[in-house]
């Protein structure tokens, strides 16, 4: 027996297109409703796709033929129209409709974790019609989303923390310093912040917590003294007043401070909230990137679902994630970036290592 495959808008139109094709006598075999891929300037359409054979019965028309054949047709389909399927034939169905759904799969799952063009395109681009959607786009965006190893494994002396106020900056650099810290190397924290109250002193006292030495800088002799001071120290961890993309003054001032540094021998960190708008991102990122090109540290994933958001921004501007902070403990709740970190954060696609933690802390 020959098959024949026909696409339409929906059931009925591709029933119609079947006849036009193949005559009265067809019938069908299969069934299967998707939606097409949008892009920047389509919408996702529906789309019914029907497998068909030709009936060797003779067939007999009268006056409610068409409609007594879609009747029939219906019945007939291994995947009936799902707007008529009860929740328990859903999943029934479920195995059925894997097998070339991958890839609206796929997109559902992207569309859930707000990841966006051009990351989700790329993404589903040549997206295989059959497999584990979860598995394939696990494995995807770990290859397109930048992880900073070797800023992990080979810091420079001097690293500033940028980002706007109430992005986690301080918090995160202590984190940062306690973990280069723990790795051999000798630390110290400089603050430039005065202008915000207790800056200095919640700096001061995440130092004396971790036995790391700190210093206040709010002038340029001040900074270079400080510097002078920690000679000695393998590395020096900077934090800056948090700064809006429209304070030209400010950021001027920042820039004059911080060109003080051996522009060949300093690293700068972007902190971004996890929950931060695309869009908010990308002006704090070309805010930044006045002073040099920062990698991210992700913050704050504790209070949010999802990170797809920054995963594409990060793809769209080619930034590299150095960090992963989830809480507000010091020195605790912060992980070097990895695949592994990145993918516990995605809905539905990636690891579900949370709870497997949780389970073994209680154990």
């Amino acid at each position: 027996m020959q098959y024949y495959t026909v696409v339409g808008e929906g059931y009925e139109d591709a029933v119609r297109k079947a006849r036009e094709q193949y005559g009265d006598n067809i019938r069908i075999h299969s069934r299967r409703d998707y939606t097409t891929r949008g892009g920047l300037f389509t919408r996702r359409m529906p789309r019914c796709e029907i497998v068909c054979y030709i009936s060797s019965e003779k067939p007999v028309r009268d006056e409610k033929s068409s409609e007594r054949d879609i009747s029939e047709f219906e019945k007939e389909a291994r995947t009936p129209d799902p707007g008529t399927l009860s929740r328990s034939e859903r999943l029934d169905t479920e195995v059925y409709r894997n097998e070339g759904w991958a890839m609206e799969k796929a997109a559902g799952m992207l569309d859930a974790n707000h990841i966006t063009d051009p990351l989700c395109s790329a993404l589903l681009e040549d997206f295989p019609t059959t497999g584990d959607a979860a598995v394939i786009l696990s494995e995807r965006i770990v290859k397109a989303v930048g992880i900073d190893y070797s800023r992990q494994l080979h810091p420079r002396r001097f690293t500033v923390f940028i980002g706007p106020t109430g992005s986690g900056k301080t918090t995160t650099l202590a984190k940062v310093a306690y973990l280069f810290r723990e790795s051999g190397r000798s630390v110290a924290m400089i603050s430039l912040d005065s202008y915000r109250t207790g800056a200095y002193e919640q700096i001061s006292a995440f130092g004396k917590a971790l036995s790391i030495p700190a210093a206040m800088a709010g002038a340029e002799d001040e900074l270079l003294a400080a510097v002078e001071r920690f000679a000695s120290m393998d590395m020096i961890f900077i934090d800056t007043m948090g700064i809006s993309p429209k304070d030209k003054e400010l950021s001027l001032r920042l820039r004059t401070m911080l060109n003080l540094l051996d522009r060949n021998n300093t690293d700068y960190i972007l902190t971004v909230p996890a929950s931060m708008k695309e869009e908010d991102i990308l002006d704090q990122y070309l805010s930044s990137s006045r002073f040099s090109t920062p990698s991210l540290a992700v913050t704050k994933l504790d209070e949010t679902e999802t990170l797809g958001n920054v995963l594409s921004f990060a793809y769209s501007r080619s930034v590299p994630i150095l960090f992963f902070t989830d809480g507000q403990r010091v020195p605790d709740d912060i992980e070097k970036a990895s695949g592994t970190v990145l993918l516990e954060h995605l809905k539905g696609i990636g690891l579900d290592l949370k709870s497997a933690r949780r389970q073994v802390t209680l154990s």
